[in-house]
């Protein structure tokens, strides 16, 4: 049941002025894939991530799930949108309830579930990111760390069960002991099944759990690939502003040295071809 979307535009008027955010997109999202959305600030891709769940509707051109349009009025229209879970950037602003279990009983209620079914689905959606439901069920969100905010409202969207989950810099201000937690949870996620669609900067991060990658350009799609495919055009990343992962440095510079190797997600990665190269084998005698 993949998301495709086809010839994507979008366009908003800012007085007399119109600018167009997104133009002529054509892509497909298959099921449990990651893919990264990466592009320098207003490439637009937060304005592509809102139109995959209908929070914006497009100028021109159809997003489909499971060949319907989600845009298209319909009586399964509400249906296909729960099914898109978009997490914004720093989505702890948006918790809003006196207690972590009613934040994250809001979307279920909302979709009419038994108060039985409701407390079932906020119990695994904490257990999925790590918080334990008789300590945590009672706190108000607005206690909590920076990184237990961010998995209470991560835990509202999954609570909701959605089988597409889109994610906007979701380890935007975290520490580097949350930010690691949320990425392992982000990973277990898209290993259990679900289609994860992330949003980032951090281009390690995208090396390390992506499995495709499309770049955006002034609102354009220019580049679709697998992230080795996508990381060894430094040059052209370069002149769109953008950085390539640290892994990807070294093994450039290594190879301009003469020591060619394969690219690698993780410094860690390197680090074990390195050792395999300068062993002649595969190390196991190390």
């Amino acid at each position: 049941m993949p998301i495709v979307l086809e010839g994507l535009s979008h366009s908003y008027k800012s007085g007399p002025q119109t600018t167009v955010a997104l133009q002529n997109i054509d892509l497909t999202i298959n099921d449990g894939e990651l893919l990264a959305l990466i592009g320098h600030t207003g490439s637009g891709k937060s304005t592509l991530a809102q139109h995959l769940n209908g929070l914006l509707t497009p100028t021109s051109g159809r997003v489909l799930l499971n060949g319907q349009d989600i845009n298209e009025k319909s009586a399964q229209r509400r249906q296909l949108r729960f099914r898109i879970g978009l997490v914004f950037q720093y989505p702890e602003h948006q918790l809003f309830e006196e207690t972590v279990f009613k934040d994250i009983a809001f979307g279920p209620k909302n979709m009419g579930l038994s108060a039985e079914e409701v407390e079932v689905r906020v119990r695994d959606a904490m257990a999925r990111v790590g918080l334990a439901y008789e300590e945590m069920k009672d706190r108000s969100p607005f206690e909590l760390s920076g990184g237990q905010m961010r998995r209470v409202a991560l835990a509202g969207v999954l609570a909701m069960q959605p089988s597409f989950l889109i994610l906007d810099e979701p380890t935007a201000g975290l520490d580097p002991s949350a930010r690691d937690y949320l990425l392992n949870d982000i990973k277990q996620l898209n290993d259990e099944g679900t289609t994860v669609v992330l949003i980032s900067h951090a281009m390690d991060d995208v090396a390390r759990l992506a499995t495709r990658v499309a770049v955006l350009e002034k609102g354009r799609l220019v580049m679709e690939g697998a992230p080795e495919e996508i990381f060894t055009q430094q040059d052209k990343l370069s002149s769109m502003g953008l950085d390539i992962p640290e892994s990807y440095k070294l093994q450039k510079r290594l190879s301009d040295l003469g020591l060619d190797l394969p690219p690698v997600s993780s410094l860690n990665d390197l680090a074990d071809e390195l050792t395999k190269r300068l062993l002649g084998g595969d190390g196991d005698d190390a």
